[in-house]
């Protein structure tokens, strides 16, 4: 059977299982399965413009990390979303193949802005060599997309000043920019202040996709580094905007999150007018039709304002910041950070190759093979993450998780 088979043969075990929880929703359609209880109504889905690109996006678009229904990117583009953003190693390569294919048979490739993200090579010292394997990459990407360009290309997950001066993956993006191969480039971070301040610096960034949720409330530096980057000109983009997915496998905490608390946690990331656009990663038509609901309308209900008054929520999620100061505490300086991500991917995000992949990413040494040797973990978060019980965690994941790893 091939890919297009496989995504088909998935599409009809999962789609009526997951629109039953839509069911109320999704009861009556007009002829493209749209609903007209959404899309008739009076107020139009909010806009904004992407820094200096120009692009007008609307407040919600679809990270497609997760997904692998192609009828979901159908249906996103029937309710109004017009950006989807992809990444080389999503679903090693497969998911760029179904959003590229999607948008052929859908024949809207000019209506719609489409991003993806290469990763430059770890630990290659050799410019000219990062810079030829960077543009080869994303030739591959091109490929998958089945497409001449891409909308905004960005580098992926630089997570440190020198990775945001790295010579090879700057070279590639402005020959790759010059070619036609992208119209516009940017980067992604999860080390939002320092790289971002670093890219405000190097003035050669269209865009930045940075972590930007509820949990980060208290953090003027990394709210203000934000608005900078958008007044420098660089248009913003918000991932992790519901910190760390619907499911949450702690007590403390629903095992599913309830609608008004997803929905408030994406209308307190997109109130901040620096924002321009979020990608929540839905992987349900029911979640798809939840999130696109706040496009048309930022206000909080009564329901989502109390949700945010309470503010244990911020503590109980536990949403690891990527700020680096535990691995000080860690007598083997592990790369906690790394291990927290990983952890996100796996047991919140149920995405056992994007942990794998943030796995293999971890130095010699450092990643969770370095980790176990301690009767109790030693590291302590800033913030509020249980580093111990979530490390824990990782390690009762299927042994999937860990192919390939040494």
């Amino acid at each position: 059977m091939n890919k297009q088979g496989n995504w088909n043969r998935r599409e009809f075990i999962v789609k009526p299982i997951l629109w039953a929880g839509a069911a109320s929703v999704l009861a009556k359609t007009d002829l493209l399965g749209a609903s007209p209880a959404l899309e008739t109504s009076a107020s139009p889905i909010l806009q904004r413009t992407l820094g200096k690109t120009g692009l007008s996006l609307p407040v919600v678009s679809m990270g497609v990390m997760n997904a692998d229904v192609p009828g979901l990117l159908r249906r996103a583009y029937e309710l109004g979303i017009r950006h989807f953003d992809t990444a080389a190693g999503y679903q090693n390569g497969r998911n760029e193949e179904m959003v590229g294919q999607v948008i052929k048979e859908m024949g809207v490739r000019d209506q719609v802005v489409i991003s993806t993200k290469q990763p430059s090579p770890r630990r290659l010292q050799n410019a000219a060599e990062a810079k030829m394997r960077f543009v080869k990459g994303v030739e591959g990407s091109l490929k998958r997309l089945q497409m001449d360009y891409v909308d905004i290309l960005y580098h992926h997950s630089v997570d440190s000043v020198e990775d945001a001066q790295a010579e090879g993956p700057l070279e590639a993006l402005q020959s790759l920019k010059k070619d036609g191969k992208t119209r516009f480039i940017g980067l992604s971070t999860h080390k939002t202040v320092d790289v971002l301040s670093e890219a405000i610096r190097l003035g050669l960034f269209d865009v930045g996709l940075v972590t930007l949720n509820y949990t980060m409330a208290h953090d003027a530096g990394i709210l203000s580094t934000i608005e900078k980057a958008a007044k420098s000109g660089m248009g913003m983009v918000a991932m992790k905007t519901q910190a760390g997915g619907t499911v949450r496998p702690d007590a403390k905490l629903p095992k599913e999150l309830p609608a008004a608390s997803q929905t408030a946690l994406l209308k307190w990331a997109l109130n901040h007018e620096f924002v321009t656009t979020a990608i929540p990663g839905f992987s349900t038509y029911e979640h798809l039709e939840q999130d696109f609901s706040v496009a048309r309308n930022l206000a909080y209900t009564r329901e989502e304002e109390l949700f945010l008054a309470d503010k244990t929520f911020a503590d109980q999620a536990e949403f690891c910041q990527q700020c680096g100061e535990c691995i000080s505490g860690c007598p083997r300086q592990v790369d906690i950070p790394v291990l927290m991500r990983s952890h996100m991917y796996a047991v919140q995000y149920r995405n056992l190759g994007m942990a794998r992949e943030m796995l293999a990413s971890a130095a010699p040494g450092r990643g969770l093979e370095a980790c176990g040797a301690c009767e109790s973990c030693l590291a302590t978060c800033r913030n509020t993450v249980q580093i111990g019980r979530k490390i824990a965690q990782l390690k009762a994941q299927p042994v999937s998780l860990f192919s390939g790893l040494v």
